[in-house]
């Protein structure tokens, strides 16, 4: 029995040396940095001593590998006493075998608990190594950098190469969310004219926006640079005298590179042993499985054994490592304070200049904030005095006065207020305003429209049945709308009832003053904020637009507008009507100040007003099977419905109107009559304000009253503006 016992002891060797799978082994875990904030020195510092620790750990284990894989080599050879020791404890007897194993089991338990807590204690004593040779390292990589800056702070370079590093992100960072949030704050004020911008009217005084908007972009590039290539710009820009051999960072930089690349090599050679670690482990224990009575504990014992063994073999080997890198260490670290010690005025210099700089360059990052501010606010105020004060039929700034007893004088019930406008419009023969309205108006955004043509072009007729439509409701339901009584709405109230009543067209407009504006208010469907805006259309009288010259006043106010109204009389020659564009086009050039070859930013609606009647004009044939026809037959098929309040329906139906131009007016290019001043800002906008029912027929009393395509030219000029209320 005595002999068999030992012969079991000797295979005790024999399961430790071939028992435990290669995967597991444990690999050692980066410990948790202590902050979230780290210094430009401590990462470079953490990266190379877990490098450090992963390459001796590997060096460790792969000689633990290579001293198992002779072991399991030997004792699979047909002459080793190992094999022996497998048959004789296949021969013992079943019962004296079970308890040879029992016994086996039970004495190998207190050793592995053992050894587990000598690998505990081995790792805490470890970890406590690592992290004191991080502080000294991470000071040794302060200290490097520290010295080369002090020798690179006597140029520009060095302070511009400090305020681009990485630890100033965060400073670039916040400031470019300050002038961001204040640009913010100034494009949604002025949202409006941006877009007028893009697709309308000229943008004014928006110097701020632009100030701010390249201060912006610097602040995004500058931030960008310093979060993703901080660290390269800072080196080159210390660099650039004393070259790329005197920077730390490159030696810091070869250093892990050269260490990543031997610890590839080592895990390249540890899968390499492990793969023929456990091709023999299987070959001995097939051998080994007849050799131990069923379900043995002693396998699961010895692979943790093995276990820990490899770990325990890891660890002492760093514990014996730390102290000697840690003294190296020590050793550079002293000479670098040496240095440092020596230039400590100059260091102190460049610390102190570092903090200036970048104080100063904060102060004004707060000013140019805080500057911003007072602007903007100064400037709102500034656009809403004079949207206040300003008149909406002459443009007189300053000149609007509070009327007396408004209230009782007109007969309004409530405490109403107006004002009155007492600007001279004209001293030969003198001429004031006078213009009069509500008080409580004068703080909205008013856009001015005026209607051009020639005579009869039907301007008047389209714009009374714009009033009717929308004080019967008839729009869509994304149009918000309110009336607003002004000083033509009751004017246009009996245009509209000849118009439905008696059945007369409309008569031609006065010429002898600017005439009073129709006033609408429209809501916008702005995600950004909603706005409300008033709209004045001022129906002109045709002579305005055929007789007059640029010298006249009205003619002058006719072409100070938000955008334009052109009508075009499908029944009219072209002639006339191509030199009142033309006119129209050189008279805006020189009101607006568009020098040669510039084109404007202004909008216009080229309105043709009686597509109803086109079926009895001469160039449509009677029989129907001509352009006409076809014209009516695809204007039904863009919008079957008639109701569709869209952009794309809006220029399908201008596309359709321009292809009929050759059939009504041939050889007169309007498009590039307009296009040479206003560039893409214009769209035809057939409709009628008769209804296409009864086509032809030039009688009111024979027509039954339903209006096409009213309200598209007034809701895209608004679009044009800046304000979205289109689909």
């Amino acid at each position: 029995m005595g002999r068999r016992f030992r012969r079991a002891i000797g295979l005790l060797a024999v399961l430790w040396a071939g028992l435990a799978p290669a995967d597991t082994v444990p690999q050692p875990s980066p410990p948790a940095p202590a902050s979230t904030e780290r210094s430009e020195a401590a990462q470079p510092a953490q990266s190379y001593v877990e490098a450090l620790f992963r390459r001796e750990r590997l060096k460790a284990g792969n000689a633990f590998f290579e001293r198992e894989l002779e072991r399991l080599e030997a004792a699979l050879e047909q002459e080793a006493p190992r094999q022996d020791l497998l048959a004789d404890l296949e021969r013992i007897e079943p019962e004296a075998g079970e308890k040879l194993a029992r016994l086996m089991q039970d004495n190998v338990a207190p050793l592995v608990e053992d050894l587990d807590a000598a690998v505990a204690e081995l790792k805490r004593q470890a970890d406590e190594a690592k992290a004191d040779w991080l502080l000294v390292r991470t000071s040794l990589y302060e200290g490097r950098l520290r010295l080369f800056e002090v020798e690179a702070s006597g140029r520009a370079l060095g302070q511009l190469a400090s305020l681009l590093s990485m630890d100033k992100r965060w400073f670039w960072l916040f400031g470019m969310v300050a002038i961001a949030t204040l640009v913010g704050l100034v494009f949604h004020d002025r949202r409006h004219e941006i877009r007028r911008r893009l697709n309308g009217v000229r943008a004014r005084k928006m110097g701020l926006s632009r100030f701010l908007t390249a201060t912006l972009v610097a602040l995004a590039v500058l931030t960008l640079i310093t979060f993703f290539r901080g660290d390269q710009i800072y080196e080159a820009l210390l660099t650039a005298r004393l070259g790329e051999a005197a920077s730390p960072r490159a030696s810091i930089l070869a250093q892990q590179a050269a260490l990543d690349a031997e610890t590839e090599a080592l895990v390249e050679a540890r899968e390499d042993l492990e793969d023929r670690h456990a091709q023999l482990q299987d070959a001995y224990r097939r051998e080994l499985t007849g050799a131990l009575p069923a379900r043995s504990q002693m396998p699961v014992r010895w692979r943790q054994f093995r276990a820990r063994a490899l770990e325990a073999t890891e660890l002492a080997e760093l514990l014996d490592m730390v102290p000697r890198v840690m003294q190296a260490d020590l050793g550079e670290l002293e000479v670098v304070n040496r240095e440092l010690g020596a230039r400590a005025e100059e260091a102190t210099w460049y610390l102190r200049l570092r903090r200036w700089v970048r104080g100063g360059l904060g102060l004004a990052l707060i000013g140019l904030a805080a500057a911003g501010g007072w602007l903007y606010r100064r400037g709102v105020e500034a656009r809403r005095k004079l949207t206040a004060n300003t008149c909406p039929l002459c443009l007189g700034a300053n000149r609007l006065e509070q009327v007396p007893d408004y209230a009782r004088r007109s007969g309004v019930p409530g405490n109403v207020d107006a004002v009155q406008c007492r600007n001279v419009i004209s001293e030969e023969p003198y001429e004031e305003c006078d213009y009069t309205f509500m008080d409580v108006y004068r703080p909205m955004t008013k856009l001015c429209f005026p209607t051009l043509g020639i005579p009869q072009a039907g301007k008047t007729h389209w714009l009374a049945m714009v009033y009717w439509e929308l004080n019967r409701g008839n729009y869509p339901r994304s149009v918000q709308f309110e009336k607003i009584k002004s000083q033509s709405s009751e004017d246009f109230d009996l245009i509209v009832e000849e118009i439905l009543t008696a059945r007369i067209g409309t008569a031609a407009t006065q010429r002898d003053r600017i005439p009073h504006p129709l006033v609408f208010n429209f809501r916008d469907r702005d995600r950004s904020g909603r706005s409300n805006v008033l709209v004045n259309i001022f129906d002109y009288s045709g002579e305005v637009t055929s007789d007059m010259g640029v010298e006249d006043y009205r003619r002058r106010r006719a072409l100070d507008g938000d955008g334009f109204f052109f009508f075009l009389d499908p029944t009219y020659p072209s002639e006339p009507q191509a030199k009142a564009l033309a006119d129209f086009r050189e008279d805006l050039r020189l009101v607006k100040g568009a020098k040669g070859g510039k084109r404007l930013c202004v909008p216009v609606a080229l309105v043709v007003p009686k597509i109803d009647v086109l079926a009895g004009q001469s160039y449509a044939s009677p029989d129907g099977g001509d352009a006409i026809a076809r014209f009516y037959e695809e204007l039904a098929e863009i919008d079957p419905t008639g109701e569709t309040m869209s952009l794309t329906v809006i220029e399908a139906r201008s596309r359709l109107c321009a292809r009929l131009r050759d059939t009504i007016w041939p050889g007169w290019s309007i498009e590039r009559q307009i296009h040479d001043l206003f560039g893409g800002r214009y769209l035809f906008f057939p409709l009628t304000p008769v209804g296409l029912d009864g086509r032809g027929e030039t009688d009111l009393s024979l027509r039954t009253i339903s209006p096409f395509a009213l309200l598209e030219p007034l809701l895209w000029l608004l679009e044009m503006n800046g304000y979205p209320i289109l689909q």
